[in-house]
Protein backbone atom coordinates (compact mmCIF):
# COMPACT_ATOMS: atom_id res chain seq x y z
CA UNK A 1 0.00 0.00 0.00
CA UNK A 2 4.88 0.07 0.98
CA UNK A 3 3.82 3.93 1.32
CA UNK A 4 0.33 4.48 2.35
CA UNK A 5 -1.54 7.68 2.28
CA UNK A 6 -0.06 9.03 5.26
CA UNK A 7 2.86 7.91 7.31
CA UNK A 8 1.33 7.64 10.28
CA UNK A 9 -2.09 7.39 10.11
CA UNK A 10 -4.25 4.90 12.56
CA UNK A 11 -4.66 1.52 11.69
CA UNK A 12 -8.29 2.66 11.03
CA UNK A 13 -7.17 4.69 8.29
CA UNK A 14 -4.02 2.15 6.78
CA UNK A 15 -7.22 -0.04 5.52
CA UNK A 16 -8.37 2.83 3.82
CA UNK A 17 -5.60 3.02 1.65
CA UNK A 18 -4.29 1.83 -1.45
CA UNK A 19 -0.70 0.48 -1.68
CA UNK A 20 1.26 2.52 -4.05
CA UNK A 21 2.09 0.01 -6.49
CA UNK A 22 1.02 -0.24 -8.10
CA UNK A 23 3.84 0.41 -4.62
CA UNK A 24 3.53 -2.75 -3.06
CA UNK A 25 0.27 -2.78 -4.19
CA UNK A 26 -1.10 1.14 0.26
CA UNK A 27 -2.31 1.95 2.30
CA UNK A 28 -5.16 6.19 0.89
CA UNK A 29 -6.59 7.82 -1.17
CA UNK A 30 -12.43 14.01 -8.55
CA UNK A 31 -13.66 16.23 -10.24
CA UNK A 32 -14.68 19.72 -10.71
CA UNK A 33 -18.21 19.45 -11.81
CA UNK A 34 -19.20 17.22 -8.83
CA UNK A 35 -22.62 18.80 -6.69
CA UNK A 36 -22.76 18.75 -3.23
CA UNK A 37 -24.12 15.68 -1.15
CA UNK A 38 -27.89 16.12 -0.46
CA UNK A 39 -29.40 15.04 3.04
CA UNK A 40 -31.99 12.66 2.56
CA UNK A 41 -33.22 12.97 6.28
CA UNK A 42 -32.25 9.34 6.87
CA UNK A 43 -29.07 8.71 9.04
CA UNK A 44 -26.42 11.10 9.17
CA UNK A 45 -25.31 12.18 5.60
CA UNK A 46 -21.34 11.72 3.91
CA UNK A 47 -19.52 14.60 3.32
CA UNK A 48 -19.93 16.76 0.81
CA UNK A 49 -17.67 17.71 -2.85
CA UNK A 50 -15.66 20.29 -0.36
CA UNK A 51 -14.46 17.28 2.31
CA UNK A 52 -13.93 14.90 -0.48
CA UNK A 53 -11.53 17.37 -3.09
CA UNK A 54 -10.11 17.84 0.52
CA UNK A 55 -8.72 13.98 0.12
CA UNK A 56 -8.81 13.68 -3.61
CA UNK A 57 -6.49 16.75 -4.27
CA UNK A 58 -4.07 15.41 -1.69
CA UNK A 59 -3.55 12.20 -2.92
CA UNK A 60 -3.37 13.20 -6.04
CA UNK A 61 -0.59 15.32 -4.85
CA UNK A 62 1.36 12.89 -2.63
CA UNK A 63 1.09 10.13 -5.68
CA UNK A 64 2.27 11.89 -8.04
CA UNK A 65 4.99 13.25 -5.97
CA UNK A 66 6.49 9.81 -6.33
CA UNK A 67 5.20 7.97 -8.91
CA UNK A 68 4.20 11.00 -11.54
CA UNK A 69 1.29 10.81 -13.70
CA UNK A 70 1.67 7.40 -15.22
CA UNK A 71 0.27 5.92 -11.65
CA UNK A 72 -3.01 6.58 -13.06
CA UNK A 73 -3.17 4.36 -15.73
CA UNK A 74 -1.25 1.36 -14.41
CA UNK A 75 -3.08 -1.73 -13.80
CA UNK A 76 -3.84 -3.35 -10.69
CA UNK A 77 -5.16 -6.60 -12.04
CA UNK A 78 -5.75 -8.96 -14.90
CA UNK A 79 -8.71 -7.05 -16.05
CA UNK A 80 -7.67 -3.85 -16.85
CA UNK A 81 -8.29 -1.70 -14.11
CA UNK A 82 -6.45 1.15 -13.62
CA UNK A 83 -5.04 2.21 -10.46
CA UNK A 84 -7.12 5.46 -10.02
CA UNK A 85 -10.41 3.42 -10.28
CA UNK A 86 -9.44 1.59 -7.64
CA UNK A 87 -7.74 4.46 -5.60
CA UNK A 88 -11.20 6.73 -6.51
CA UNK A 89 -13.35 3.95 -4.07
CA UNK A 90 -10.56 3.77 -1.96
CA UNK A 91 -11.08 8.01 -1.15
CA UNK A 92 -14.78 6.75 -0.92
CA UNK A 93 -14.28 4.04 1.58
CA UNK A 94 -12.28 6.48 3.75
CA UNK A 95 -14.63 9.04 3.78
CA UNK A 96 -17.49 7.14 4.72
CA UNK A 97 -15.30 5.56 7.69
CA UNK A 98 -14.28 9.00 8.73
CA UNK A 99 -17.34 10.31 9.38
CA UNK A 100 -19.07 7.03 11.15
CA UNK A 101 -15.89 7.20 13.77
CA UNK A 102 -16.22 10.68 14.36
CA UNK A 103 -20.13 9.75 15.01
CA UNK A 104 -18.63 6.98 17.28
CA UNK A 105 -16.80 9.33 19.10
CA UNK A 106 -19.35 11.59 19.17
CA UNK A 107 -21.18 9.33 21.14
CA UNK A 108 -18.69 8.28 23.48
CA UNK A 109 -17.78 11.71 24.54
CA UNK A 110 -14.30 11.97 22.95
CA UNK A 111 -13.32 15.37 22.09
CA UNK A 112 -10.73 17.65 21.53
CA UNK A 113 -8.88 19.53 24.44
CA UNK A 114 -8.62 23.39 23.96
CA UNK A 115 -5.01 23.28 22.81
CA UNK A 116 -6.20 20.44 20.47
CA UNK A 117 -9.23 22.95 18.94
CA UNK A 118 -6.41 26.03 18.53
CA UNK A 119 -3.84 23.53 16.45
CA UNK A 120 -6.42 22.28 14.32
CA UNK A 121 -7.99 26.06 13.69
CA UNK A 122 -4.42 26.42 12.58
CA UNK A 123 -3.88 23.38 10.76
CA UNK A 124 -7.17 24.66 8.64
CA UNK A 125 -6.18 28.22 8.02
CA UNK A 126 -2.56 27.21 6.77
CA UNK A 127 -4.55 24.46 4.35
CA UNK A 128 -6.41 27.08 3.45
CA UNK A 129 -3.76 29.77 2.69
CA UNK A 130 -1.74 26.97 0.93
CA UNK A 131 -4.97 25.76 -1.39
CA UNK A 132 -5.94 29.59 -2.75
CA UNK A 133 -9.08 31.39 -2.36
CA UNK A 134 -9.79 30.55 -6.07
CA UNK A 135 -9.88 26.98 -5.31
CA UNK A 136 -11.39 26.82 -1.84
CA UNK A 137 -14.26 28.41 -3.75
CA UNK A 138 -14.57 26.11 -6.00
CA UNK A 139 -14.25 23.07 -3.65
CA UNK A 140 -16.58 25.20 -1.79
CA UNK A 141 -14.82 24.45 0.69
CA UNK A 142 -14.79 27.40 3.86
CA UNK A 143 -12.36 27.82 6.93
CA UNK A 144 -15.21 26.19 9.21
CA UNK A 145 -15.24 23.05 7.12
CA UNK A 146 -11.78 22.51 6.78
CA UNK A 147 -11.17 22.77 10.90
CA UNK A 148 -14.53 20.61 10.86
CA UNK A 149 -12.83 18.12 8.89
CA UNK A 150 -9.14 18.19 10.88
CA UNK A 151 -11.06 17.97 13.70
CA UNK A 152 -13.05 14.70 12.76
CA UNK A 153 -9.80 13.16 11.58
CA UNK A 154 -8.06 13.95 14.66
CA UNK A 155 -10.80 12.88 17.01
CA UNK A 156 -11.05 9.64 15.02
CA UNK A 157 -7.57 8.91 16.22
CA UNK A 158 -8.47 9.64 19.73
CA UNK A 159 -11.41 7.33 19.11
CA UNK A 160 -8.69 4.27 18.16
CA UNK A 161 -7.05 4.97 21.13
CA UNK A 162 -9.54 5.28 23.36
CA UNK A 163 -10.52 1.61 22.52
CA UNK A 164 -7.52 0.02 21.75
CA UNK A 165 -5.15 1.54 24.43
CA UNK A 166 -5.01 -1.09 27.19
CA UNK A 167 -4.87 -3.55 24.59
CA UNK A 168 -1.64 -5.57 24.79
CA UNK A 169 -0.35 -4.67 21.27
CA UNK A 170 2.82 -5.62 21.81
CA UNK A 171 5.17 -7.90 18.73
CA UNK A 172 8.72 -9.19 19.14
CA UNK A 173 11.58 -8.64 17.30
CA UNK A 174 11.33 -12.15 16.25
CA UNK A 175 7.46 -12.51 15.09
CA UNK A 176 8.47 -8.81 12.78
CA UNK A 177 11.68 -10.23 11.78
CA UNK A 178 13.08 -9.28 7.93
CA UNK A 179 16.00 -10.61 6.18
CA UNK A 180 17.12 -9.88 2.63
CA UNK A 181 17.37 -13.45 0.19
CA UNK A 182 18.43 -13.47 -3.22
CA UNK A 183 17.01 -16.20 -5.27
CA UNK A 184 17.28 -18.28 -8.35
CA UNK A 185 13.18 -19.88 -9.21
CA UNK A 186 13.01 -22.69 -11.50
CA UNK A 187 10.32 -25.03 -12.68
CA UNK A 188 12.09 -28.58 -12.59
CA UNK A 189 13.67 -29.68 -9.28
CA UNK A 190 16.79 -31.53 -11.26
CA UNK A 191 17.10 -28.27 -12.96
CA UNK A 192 17.51 -26.49 -9.88
CA UNK A 193 20.06 -28.86 -8.52
CA UNK A 194 22.32 -28.61 -11.71
CA UNK A 195 22.28 -24.93 -11.17
CA UNK A 196 22.47 -25.25 -7.55
CA UNK A 197 25.64 -27.52 -8.32
CA UNK A 198 27.09 -24.64 -10.72
CA UNK A 199 27.35 -22.61 -7.71
CA UNK A 200 28.69 -25.12 -4.69
CA UNK A 201 30.90 -27.14 -6.72
CA UNK A 202 31.94 -25.11 -9.61
CA UNK A 203 32.08 -21.66 -8.27
CA UNK A 204 29.74 -20.14 -10.70
CA UNK A 205 28.71 -16.66 -9.26
CA UNK A 206 25.45 -16.92 -7.76
CA UNK A 207 23.72 -13.46 -9.19
CA UNK A 208 25.23 -14.75 -12.67
CA UNK A 209 23.78 -17.82 -12.53
CA UNK A 210 20.25 -15.97 -11.35
CA UNK A 211 20.46 -13.78 -14.19
CA UNK A 212 21.32 -17.08 -16.87
CA UNK A 213 18.75 -19.32 -14.86
CA UNK A 214 16.21 -17.55 -12.64
CA UNK A 215 12.38 -18.01 -14.08
CA UNK A 216 11.60 -14.89 -12.02
CA UNK A 217 13.45 -11.34 -12.52
CA UNK A 218 13.12 -10.39 -9.14
CA UNK A 219 16.38 -11.59 -7.47
CA UNK A 220 16.71 -9.86 -4.30
CA UNK A 221 13.74 -9.56 -2.41
CA UNK A 222 13.00 -8.34 1.60
CA UNK A 223 11.51 -11.36 3.76
CA UNK A 224 8.80 -12.01 6.37
CA UNK A 225 7.06 -14.30 7.96
CA UNK A 226 3.67 -14.92 6.38
CA UNK A 227 4.87 -14.22 2.60
CA UNK A 228 6.14 -17.44 1.42
CA UNK A 229 5.63 -20.95 1.94
CA UNK A 230 6.38 -22.78 4.74
CA UNK A 231 9.47 -24.69 3.40
CA UNK A 232 11.05 -21.95 2.15
CA UNK A 233 10.63 -19.41 4.67
CA UNK A 234 12.37 -22.04 7.41
CA UNK A 235 15.26 -22.58 5.30
CA UNK A 236 15.20 -18.60 4.76
CA UNK A 237 15.10 -17.97 8.23
CA UNK A 238 17.64 -20.29 9.36
CA UNK A 239 20.45 -19.39 7.24
CA UNK A 240 23.47 -17.12 7.97
CA UNK A 241 24.36 -13.31 6.05
CA UNK A 242 26.60 -15.58 2.49
CA UNK A 243 24.93 -18.83 2.91
CA UNK A 244 23.29 -20.76 0.06
CA UNK A 245 20.58 -22.61 0.63
CA UNK A 246 19.35 -26.30 -0.90
CA UNK A 247 16.75 -26.94 -3.33
CA UNK A 248 13.62 -25.70 -1.42
CA UNK A 249 9.92 -26.36 -3.06
CA UNK A 250 7.45 -23.70 -2.48
CA UNK A 251 4.19 -23.67 -4.53
CA UNK A 252 5.45 -25.68 -7.43
CA UNK A 253 8.55 -23.73 -8.15
CA UNK A 254 12.13 -24.83 -6.67
CA UNK A 255 14.45 -22.31 -5.36
CA UNK A 256 17.94 -21.77 -4.09
CA UNK A 257 18.44 -19.06 -2.22
CA UNK A 258 21.27 -17.25 -1.03
CA UNK A 259 21.21 -14.94 2.54
CA UNK A 260 22.25 -11.70 2.01
CA UNK A 261 20.88 -9.64 5.30
CA UNK A 262 19.89 -12.46 8.31
CA UNK A 263 18.27 -9.27 10.59
CA UNK A 264 17.54 -6.19 8.59
CA UNK A 265 17.24 -3.90 11.83
CA UNK A 266 15.53 -1.18 10.10
CA UNK A 267 13.29 -3.26 8.22
CA UNK A 268 12.15 -5.54 11.06
CA UNK A 269 11.04 -1.85 13.24
CA UNK A 270 9.27 -0.66 10.21
CA UNK A 271 7.05 -4.15 10.13
CA UNK A 272 6.59 -4.15 14.10
CA UNK A 273 4.78 -0.67 13.86
CA UNK A 274 3.12 -2.12 10.91
CA UNK A 275 1.86 -5.43 12.88
CA UNK A 276 1.12 -3.28 15.78
CA UNK A 277 -1.41 -1.22 13.42
CA UNK A 278 -2.47 -4.35 12.25
CA UNK A 279 -3.45 -5.72 15.49
CA UNK A 280 -4.75 -2.60 16.85
CA UNK A 281 -7.16 -2.38 13.71
CA UNK A 282 -8.42 -5.37 13.98
CA UNK A 283 -8.82 -4.94 17.77
CA UNK A 284 -10.57 -1.98 16.88
CA UNK A 285 -13.07 -2.66 13.90
CA UNK A 286 -14.71 -5.43 16.12
CA UNK A 287 -15.92 -2.27 18.04
CA UNK A 288 -16.67 -0.33 14.97
CA UNK A 289 -18.66 -2.59 12.83
CA UNK A 290 -20.86 -3.05 15.17
CA UNK A 291 -21.87 0.60 15.14
CA UNK A 292 -21.40 1.04 11.63
CA UNK A 293 -24.09 -1.38 11.56
CA UNK A 294 -26.96 1.01 13.30
CA UNK A 295 -25.66 3.81 11.83
CA UNK A 296 -26.03 3.95 8.00
CA UNK A 297 -25.07 6.93 6.15
CA UNK A 298 -26.57 8.82 3.56
CA UNK A 299 -24.92 9.42 0.32
CA UNK A 300 -25.23 10.89 -3.08
CA UNK A 301 -24.06 8.16 -5.69
CA UNK A 302 -24.23 11.15 -8.53
CA UNK A 303 -21.07 13.16 -6.42
CA UNK A 304 -19.13 9.95 -6.81
CA UNK A 305 -19.75 9.10 -10.11
CA UNK A 306 -18.78 11.95 -11.62
CA UNK A 307 -15.21 11.78 -9.81
CA UNK A 308 -11.94 11.06 -10.81
CA UNK A 309 -8.40 11.83 -9.17
CA UNK A 310 -7.47 12.93 -12.46
CA UNK A 311 -10.27 15.34 -13.07
CA UNK A 312 -9.23 17.21 -9.96
CA UNK A 313 -7.57 20.09 -9.72
CA UNK A 314 -3.57 20.10 -9.24
CA UNK A 315 -3.02 22.01 -5.98
CA UNK A 316 0.14 21.95 -3.77
CA UNK A 317 -2.34 21.45 -0.20
CA UNK A 318 -1.59 18.39 1.56
CA UNK A 319 -3.76 17.71 3.88
CA UNK A 320 -2.20 14.76 5.83
CA UNK A 321 1.19 16.52 5.85
CA UNK A 322 0.04 19.92 7.41
CA UNK A 323 -1.68 17.79 10.20
CA UNK A 324 1.61 16.14 10.95
CA UNK A 325 3.35 19.27 11.01
CA UNK A 326 0.95 21.26 13.12
CA UNK A 327 -1.22 18.85 15.18
CA UNK A 328 0.76 15.11 15.73
CA UNK A 329 3.37 16.61 17.69
CA UNK A 330 0.85 17.65 20.28
CA UNK A 331 -0.14 13.75 20.50
CA UNK A 332 3.19 12.56 21.73
CA UNK A 333 2.79 15.19 24.88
Amino acid sequence: MEKKMKKRKSAWICRAAVSMAAMAAAVCLGGCGAVETLYSGKGEREYGKAETMVILTTERLRYENVYSEEIWTAEVDGGGTAFETVLTGQIHDFLKELKVMSLMAREKEITLSSREKELAKTAAGQYMDALGSVQAEEFGLTEEKAEALYTDYWTAEKLVETITGDMNLEVSDSEAKVISVAQIQVSDRTRAEEIRSKIQEEGMDFFAAAKEYSEDPEIKKQLWYGLMGEEYEKTAFSMASGEVSPVVEDGGKYYILRCENDYDEAATRVRKEQMIREKRSAAFYSSYQAFQAEHPLTGDEELWQGLTVTGSPAVTADFFEIFETVCAGEEQV
